[in-house]
């Protein structure tokens, strides 16, 4: 059901537009005709013009060979046009749709998939129907006809044009088949750098931490050497067909040259004929050969069409209960190491309620970071299930996760742009209500107000011009920004910890009235802040830790969860 009503949006908007088509498709038939004109010039010049020497003759074909050519390049001209346009409408149209999908989640659920990718594809198919490829393709069609006329001239030279054409093809379905598996093992070894990059970018800390950038190291080199290597031996069999394929096309227009001069000097054909024939028998060849290079993008495009049909054909996606607080369950999840496949969480179950703060203190290594991003969808689940109520964190739209999670990372990195843009994720009208609510909730609205430009203020990437402190006050209004129904806190900085969280309490408390979630990860507890759980983290397990208690504003014992010394705070 899906399919079909991907496939039925595609093909809606084709027939919406195909009216474009029948004018270059009627300009292909009139161009073809005159085509003809050529060959035909051809005979009357050598078989009537030169035995008769009539320059008048050769003076009025001439102005009409210039008046049919001038008119062949205007048909020409125009169904290029009218192709662009058809390829620019198209793309329009399904880029609407795409859009539309994006904004329903339909194909960029957490961690699966990109925008681009889909525009990547409608890009592609765009431009294959106004290049040359299409032209080529309603061109290829008149090949058969001008061989008709070749066989009708003269078989015997219609069946060295065949041979001619036979062997291209041969050429070409040898090539075809061998670049099959090449591409096969280009495509893997590809594959393996792109996913080595990924995780890189994705995970550099988890492989420094790990200590893994040995063996991160000596992967690349292996995957970059098979990735080399499947390119080379690529390029070189391209490069054999190519120079293959193109002496057999040199060679075509000659042999048929000694094929028509043969029957000349029988008798059986004249010297306008036999020229008529090598101009008959290139119309033939040229569009042929277009074609037979050109196959490659057909099947290309019709890839695209696939994967454009599979996401505008997939499936909704499942709706956060995002209006009313539910509760967030972490069933036996699994994680494994991209490069390594050591297990990084092991087995983690843990259900909080709406409402709850939990401490999860673990030391370098620990697997805390793994454990952020894993619900942020970074990492895949080897096993398990992360779910807010009863909905599969996996199956919801990006947009939905976003929302639902609040995350502050370790280390705060923006995008060059005004602090503005960077709070409300590049929001085309930011609401300032949420904006300003955002940063007083992380307690950095009057530094930024104090600002010349305010929240027009241009930041870099590093946020330089702001402390440490600052930047990590900054992607908290981030992350709070869209009012979450998780606050996730990836180690915060000495500096965030102990000197703003007196002032972030009352907003902490708050929020977490409101039926929010807080989770911190960290080395150490969350000063002056108790929360209602506490765990450790180490070598991905995750195990329950004391916690004291508040009685009165008296003195309290909290015990630290490495266990090595007792901490007195008082509130």
């Amino acid at each position: 059901m899906a399919a079909s009503r991907g496939s039925s949006t595609l093909s809606a908007i084709f027939r919406e537009l195909r009216h474009l088509l029948y004018f270059p498709a009627f300009m292909s038939l009139i161009y073809g005709l005159l085509r003809l004109t050529g060959p035909l010039f051809m005979i009357l010049i050598f078989d009537r013009v030169l035995p008769s020497r009539s320059l008048p003759t050769l003076i009025s074909l001439l102005i009409l060979l210039i008046v049919v050519q001038a008119f062949m390049t205007l048909m020409d001209y125009s169904r290029r046009r009218v192709l662009a346009r058809f390829g620019a409408q198209f793309q329009e149209r399904v880029e609407d749709q795409i859009f539309s999908a994006t904004d329903r989640g339909t194909y960029t659920a957490k961690g699966k998939g990109k925008p681009a990718a889909g525009l990547n594809e409608v890009d592609k198919l765009r431009s294959f129907f106004h290049s040359g490829s299409l032209v080529g393709i309603f061109d290829f069609f008149w090949s058969p006809l001008f061989l008709i006329a070749i066989f009708v001239i003269s078989p015997f030279v219609g069946w060295i044009v065949v041979a001619g054409i036979s062997l291209l093809i041969l050429i070409r379905a040898i090539k075809g088949s061998l670049d099959t598996s090449r591409d096969e093992r280009q495509q893997v070894a590809s594959e393996k750098v792109k996913e080595l990059k990924e995780t890189l970018g994705r995970s550099r800390h988890v492989i420094e931490s790990q200590q893994m950038t040995a063996a991160y190291n000596e992967r690349w080199v292996s995957a970059r050497k098979r990735a080399r290597d499947a390119s080379v031996e690529a390029n070189d069999w391209n490069a054999w067909f190519s120079v293959l394929s193109a002496h057999v096309s040199r060679f075509f227009p000659y042999s048929t040259l000694a094929a028509g001069a043969y029957l000349t000097i029988l008798g059986e054909m004249t010297i306008g004929t036999m020229v008529a024939c090598m101009r008959l028998a290139w119309l033939v060849h040229a569009p042929t050969d277009r074609f037979l290079k050109e196959y490659s993008s057909i099947g290309e495009a019709r890839t695209n069409w696939r994967n454009l049909d599979k996401i505008l054909s997939a499936p909704q996606p499942a709706v956060l209960p995002l209006d009313e607080r539910q509760p967030l369950r972490l069933d036996q999840i699994k994680v494994r190491c991209p490069i390594t496949r050591n297990q990084l969480l092991n087995n983690i179950s843990l259900t909080i309620a709406p409402g709850t703060s939990v401490e999860i203190i673990g030391g370098a290594a620990s697997g805390k970071t793994v454990l952020a991003e894993t619900l942020m969808g970074r990492f895949p689940l080897a096993n398990g299930k992360i779910a807010l109520g009863d909905v599969d964190i996996e199956r919801v739209c990006i947009n939905d996760a976003v929302a639902a999670f609040g995350y502050v990372p370790q280390r705060a990195d923006f995008i060059r742009g005004t602090i503005e843009d960077n709070i409300a994720g590049l929001a085309a009208t930011p609401d300032a209500q949420r904006l300003v609510r955002a940063t007083q909730f992380a307690q950095i609205h009057k530094k930024i107000v104090s600002l010349p430009d305010g929240y027009l203020t241009q930041i870099d990437p590093l946020a330089n011009g702001f402390s440490k402190s600052e930047r990590h006050q900054l992607a908290l209004a981030r992350a709070y920004y869209h009012n979450p129904a998780i606050l996730l806190l990836d180690d915060p900085d000495t500096t965030f910890r102990n000197g703003l969280a007196k002032g972030l309490r009352r907003h902490l408390d708050r929020f977490l009235k409101d039926g929010g979630i807080l989770i911190v990860l960290s080395r150490q507890p969350l000063k002056n802040f108790e929360a209602t759980l506490r765990f450790t983290l180490g070598n991905g397990v995750l195990k329950a830790a004391p916690i004291g208690r508040s009685i009165e504003g008296k003195v309290v014992r909290i015990q630290k969860v490495e266990a090595r010394e007792i901490a007195s705070e008082k509130f």
